[in-house]
């Protein structure tokens, strides 16, 4: 049988997560500029919830 080694460096988070420093960014991905946009117009349009009065 074959053995692969990974030589990337993934720490083991809570739960099943892992992290890892080697992400890609989706900082310029436009269907997240896209979405991002959208929520902005929507927030500004619709507001946000005030604080719970007691």
């Amino acid at each position: 049988m074959a053995t692969t080694t990974n030589s990337l460096s993934i720490k083991k988070g809570f739960g099943a997560g892992t992290i890892s420093d080697q992400v890609k960014s989706h900082a310029n991905d436009p269907f997240v500029i896209k979405k991002v946009e959208e929520a902005t117009k929507t927030i500004q349009r619709v507001g946000l919830p005030g604080k719970k009065k007691k």
